[in-house]
């Protein structure tokens, strides 16, 4: 019969112990042992990080040391190579003392035979094997194989274990796809899949064999590259993953250019436990996305200062909700032809204590990455059917506009609420315009674009704001289901003179909306030359500074009831 090799390390300070408990091994029937020994707790610490073993037979007794101080120190780092501690002396209180820091077993050394010893390895290793399979499923992304977010930060916690006592360094690596939800929506979900088991793929074939490749939710990636020298040879390692990794992908019939951003946390120097570096590694990222021409960003303390500022700005919008310190600002929508009001934009603004305002573009970005976008959108639309409810009185009730981002759009319960609101103020669905930016309707699934087919049988109105900013094509704005496009007001007022400042796409997208018997709106309009153009190609409502400002709803009241 063919005996089975196991590595075993025993660490036993006790030259005579050791030698009993060498015949003991070498009597084995079963298996055949090749042993690593050592006397020394900081000698069996830097084994266990630097070997793999199959069992660690431990002598309780080591130094100043005992065996539950290996254990603790094992189970710290995420050590789980199965112990069994042999002791001079037995007892219950100590047994169960050991079993609850995971040792494996326990064998009294006055009780210990050939037969004995070689039952508690096999049993302990099959059962350590049965224990890692289990666990191995629970720690494998089961789309491309690679690691999940469990066993990477179980690696960082081992890296972080050996980098303390060799006095190293190492680096967290975050890489994120770029448009990758355009591939999914455009292409369909198993292209997605495809393209994420490509990627993973390449990923392992262009790092070593000692560095961790992980794949942690969506289209985020995670490298761990130990022993790295310095910055500069870790920017040489992203540019090699980077290279690899934006090579076109050919996934059946189609190819896509792919591309990528990339996070970069060292450690010590920008954390020294697992969280950190993941959080840090994640923020460099986000910041790189943010950056056209970049494809890496290492952190930084100016980010830490952002993050800061950020978790600040957190607390105080949710204070902000808390206690009603917003406010709804409304922009007349006017009949070009007439000076009519004919509808209005919801658009929220907070007031601080000082005196000053705070403008949307300071907090709603904070709010979206936060997950408070969700009940800031509940507060703006139960603020506008509020005040619709008051102006229903008026013969010329405006129709009010308000900004939906996707995440509120597709959070559970959006479309409950926003019925709920109507009801519970009676207003008439029509007087309500949902606007989503083009982007947003690309991003949308399938889902999503029933659901808001399904708002506007209900009679409310559905807007594209921002118009020929984003990558629609005619198929999908023929498809979604929208009542007017709002041009972005970059075709409007974003040239430096006082006429339109794109007038072909203007005009073209005019002549597309009445094509499609959908309402034109152009935003933006700062000259009276800008306003006549405009009528001139046919657009018939329009909003804009030149036209009236963001105003309080009493100031607009007063202006046009």
């Amino acid at each position: 019969m063919k005996r089975q090799v196991l590595k075993l390390l025993v660490i036993e300070d006790d030259p005579q112990d050791f030698i009993l408990l060498k015949e003991c091994l070498n009597k084995s029937q079963r298996s055949f042992y090749e042993i690593t020994h050592t006397q020394h707790f900081d000698e069996a610490l830097d084994l266990l990080l630097s070997q793999q073993y199959d069992l660690v037979l431990l002598d309780y007794f080591l130094g100043g040391h005992t065996g539950i101080d290996l254990l603790k120190h094992t189970k710290k780092v995420g050590l789980d190579t199965p112990v069994i501690v042999l002791t001079g002396h037995s007892n219950i209180e100590l047994d169960d003392a050991l079993m609850r820091q995971g040792a494996a077993d326990f064998i009294p050394k006055d009780e210990m035979s050939a037969g004995l010893l070689e039952r508690g390895i096999r049993h302990a290793v099959e059962r350590k094997q049965v224990e890692r399979q289990i666990a191995e499923m629970l720690k494998r992304d089961p789309l491309t194989g690679l690691g999940n977010r469990i066993l990477f930060e179980e690696h960082i916690k081992l890296a972080i274990a050996k980098a303390e006592r060799n006095k190293s360094q190492f680096a967290v690596i975050f890489i994120d796809l770029d448009r990758f939800n355009g591939v999914n929506n455009t292409l369909g979900h198993h292209i997605g899949d495809l393209l994420l088991t490509l990627i993973g793929y390449r990923l392992l074939n262009v790092v070593d064999n000692n560095d961790v490749v992980a794949r942690i939710g969506g289209d985020e990636f995670t490298l761990l590259l130990e022993n790295v020298q310095d910055d500069d040879s870790v920017i040489i390692a992203v540019e090699k993953v980077l290279s690899e990794v934006m090579q076109p992908a050919m996934l059946g019939t189609v190819t896509l250019d792919v591309s990528a951003s990339v996070g970069v946390a060292m450690y010590p120097k920008h954390g020294t436990d697992g969280t950190t570096l993941m959080q840090k590694a994640d923020m460099a990222l986000y910041e790189c996305k943010k950056k056209t021409f970049e494809r890496c960003a290492f952190y930084t303390d100016e980010l830490q200062q952002k993050l800061k500022r950020a978790i600040t700005l957190e607390k105080e919008i949710r204070l902000g909700l808390q206690n009603n310190e917003f406010e709804l600002y409304y922009q007349p929508k006017l009949d070009l032809r007439t000076g009519k009001l004919v509808g209005a934009e919801a658009l929220i603004r907070w007031p601080q204590a000082d005196g000053s305002m705070r403008m949307p573009n300071e907090f709603i970005p904070a709010a979206n990455k936060m997950g408070l976008i969700v009940p800031l959108g509940e507060w703006v639309i139960d603020r506008v059917c509020q005040q619709l409810h008051f102006w229903l009185g008026h013969e010329a009730c405006p129709v009010i506009a308000f900004n939906v981002s996707p995440k509120q759009l597709k959070s559970p319960g959006f479309k409950s609420s926003l019925l709920e609101a109507v009801k519970r103020y009676n207003i008439p669905p029509d007087r309500l315009e949902i606007e989503l930016t083009e982007d947003a309707f690309i991003d949308t699934s399938a889902v999503n674009m029933s659901l808001l087919e399904d708002i506007r049988q209900e009679g409310i109105r559905i807007s594209i704001d921002d118009f020929g900013t984003g990558y629609s094509s005619m198929r999908y704005l023929k498809a979604m289901p929208i009542n007017s496009i709002k041009i972005d007001r970059g075709f409007v007022s974003g040239g430096h003179g006082e006429h339109l400042s794109d007038p072909t796409i203007t005009q073209a997208i005019i002549f597309l909306s009445k094509g499609l018997s959908l309402e034109v709106i152009a935003e933006g309009i700062e000259t009276q030359e800008q306003w006549d153009e405009l009528v001139d190609y046919g657009c018939t409502i329009g909003q804009g500074f030149f036209l009236h400002r963001p105003m309080p709803a009493q100031d607009l009241s007063r202006l046009f009831f």
